[in-house]
């Protein structure tokens, strides 16, 4: 696959930020098909975010 097919979902903020992006995304999973939950591993090749932990 050449690299600007790349698919990053980045999830910036951190502590409180990052836990209501969280959130908010799940919803979206669940608002779009509550019977078969999407999983984002099927969506994007690489998810990241700051406040990984070490």
């Amino acid at each position: 696959m050449p690299v600007s097919d790349l698919r990053l979902l980045a999830l910036d903020g951190g502590g409180v930020r990052g836990l209501s992006a969280l959130m908010i995304l799940e919803q979206l999973i669940e608002a779009v098909d509550s019977d078969a939950p999407l999983k984002l591993c099927d969506y994007f090749d690489m998810i990241s975010g700051t406040s990984t932990g070490r």
